[in-house]
């Protein structure tokens, strides 16, 4: 064992949990390839040191009863303190613990029921919907924690994080009696939310909005901490009063949505002055911003195509033009419904992401005329984007046509 419960190191030749070489098996001196250079200049010091002891609590559970890393345990560390000052923040990202069978995951949630902000636990295998909406409702602003997720489709998890996530969506609807009959009734459900399964999804959508964690079959033994451990005790009276965390700015040049399912690790991160881990998450970032620019780039512009052949043909009916033509960016999630329905992944887009792909990756225009957002192009330019991505359509042809005439 590495610690006792109380979260006094042990001295049987193990390495202090609060020494510095404990970090060194898992992160590189290259401070240059880190990125250090860009890294916040100012930094919020920790000055009464309990952000930086709960966060060492949490790290010494997750030492007694897992096989994480260094890395792994710091970012569940942050996540779980993070969620104290979840009012600070908009989005808030979920968690998923992910990996085989017997690698951690349960007492890696267990860990998090124990240090997380208002933790409402559920076993997704045995709850029906309806308690699971008054689940989400008891967790506004606090964590919901959803074990065994396997069993809930990937459209039903996509819900429950998206509904979650961002304070403009975080609502359930449900119908009460209202004294003559029945009532829908909106309630809030935003807040943190932790849940573990086998297979990581493969949904961008959900991906975007989740920090991950992977677990690894460990050969070492591991100790059980229950609940009321006098770890978690000691844990919970670091937050007698609990700082207000710093605006952090992307200075790396992060995807937006990246960025801001990240920015509440970001932020507990730059409170401690924790240079090295703020150096591998933003390794982590550009990796997720690179895979999200290319699922994007492949995903979602045809899509996108094939709606602005139908916004366009709107506008010039059967006399096209090779003139510049504006369509207001509003008219785009509409048409995005009509088309391939409320489940298509466009519409989770954010949208700097969806104007990042119209300009970068389709070569429009955004701008702005009269108070209204719009992306600029012409048929020509359309044309010529969706032959770079295979998109047809019997409009292009007949256009092509009509403006060789």
């Amino acid at each position: 064992m590495y610690v006792n419960e109380s979260g006094t190191p042990s001295t049987n030749g193990v390495p202090n949990p609060e020494s510095k070489d404990l970090n060194q098996n898992s992160y590189s001196n290259n401070s240059a390839k880190l990125g250090f250079h860009k890294l916040p200049s100012k930094t919020f010091p920790d000055k009464a040191g309990y952000l930086a002891e709960a966060v060492r609590l949490v790290e010494l559970a997750l030492q007694m009863t897992t096989g994480h890393d260094n890395y792994q345990r710091k970012k569940i560390a942050y996540y779980a303190v993070a969620t104290w000052a979840i009012r600070q923040f908009d989005p808030f990202p979920g968690l998923v613990i992910y990996g085989p069978p017997s690698t951690g995951k349960s007492m890696t949630l267990n860990v998090l029921k124990n240090t997380c902000w208002n933790p409402v636990p559920i076993t997704a295998e045995t709850t029906m919907p309806a308690a699971l909406r008054d689940c989400m409702k008891e967790a506004n602003y606090g964590t919901l924690i959803i074990e065994e997720a396997d069993p809930i489709s990937t459209r039903e998890l996509e819900g429950i994080l998206i509904t979650r996530y961002s304070l403009s969506s975080a609502e359930t609807k449900k119908m009460v009696p209202d004294g003559k009959g029945w009532e829908l009734v909106q309630f809030p459900t935003f807040g943190a939310t932790v849940t573990h399964r086998r297979n990581l999804f493969r949904n961008p959508a959900l991906l975007r909005r989740m920090i991950t964690v992977r677990t690894k079959r460990s050969k070492k033994n591991y100790s059980q901490l229950n609940s009321r451990s006098s770890l978690y005790k000691k844990f919970r009276e670091q937050f007698k009063k609990i700082p207000t965390p710093p605006q952090v700015q992307n200075v790396w040049d992060i995807e937006p949505g990246i960025f801001d399912c990240y920015k509440p690790l970001l932020a507990v991160a730059t409170y401690l002055n924790d240079t090295e881990f703020i150096a591998h998450l933003v390794n982590e970032m550009n990796s997720a911003s690179k895979r999200l620019r290319d699922e994007e780039t492949y995903l979602e512009a045809p899509t996108f195509l094939k709606i602005f052949i139908g916004l366009v043909y709107g506008k010039v009916k059967d006399k096209p033009t090779l003139d510049r033509i504006g369509i207001e960016t509003r008219h785009i999630n509409p048409a995005l419904r009509d088309e391939f329905g409320a489940d298509c992944p466009a519409l989770m887009l954010s949208a700097n992401q969806r104007n990042r792909i119209l300009k970068e990756d389709l070569g429009f225009e955004i701008g702005a005329s009269h108070g209204k957002s719009k992306a600029y192009l012409n048929i020509p330019l359309l044309i010529k984007a969706c032959d770079e991505y295979g998109v047809e359509d019997d409009l292009l042809k007949q256009w092509k046509s009509q403006l060789k005439s």
